[in-house]
Order: structure tokens, then sequence, then C-alpha cells
């Protein structure tokens, strides 16, 4: 085998092992970015809990549930220039 075809096999081969290894990466973020819901967005207590210790607030019936900050951390946010 010549010198040129083992220089690029060796380079195709490295770029599939830095392909998988950023495709392990990019799983590992959208996973943990999947198990906290954002500001107004939908929650649930036991599967999506809100990030950042803002309150999951539900319907008087249990459902549309929804993530929402208080009026004091609103405000504080806005001091803060959050």
């Amino acid at each position: 085998m010549s010198p040129k075809v083992k220089v690029l096999l060796l380079i195709v081969g490295f770029i599939m092992f830095l392909a998988v290894h950023a495709e392990e990466e990019l799983s590992e973020t959208a996973e943990s970015e999947r198990s906290c819901a954002n500001e107004y967005q939908s929650c649930n207590w036991t599967n999506r809990p809100c990030c950042d210790n803002i309150s999951c607030v539900c319907s008087w019936i249990g459902t549309n549930c929804e993530c929402k900050k208080g009026i004091i951390r609103t405000i504080r946010d806005w001091i803060n220039g959050k």
C-alpha cells in the first residue's frame, strides 16, 4: 500500500473518531438541557422540573403546568439586569 493511501486512511479514521466523540458530547448536552424547563416552558414536578428554582405552576386540576417566576424574583432579576 502506498504511503499516500496510508495517510489518507489515517486521516479518515481520525475524522471518524472525532465525529463520534463530538456526537457523544452533543447528546450529553442535549440530555442536560432536557432535564429541566426554562421560564414559560411546560413542566412536570416528577419528570421535568423547572430550572433555576423557578416554580412549576399548574391549573387547579393539575394540568397545563408552566414554569413561572414569582413577582419578587421578577423584580429582583429586573434590578440585577437579568
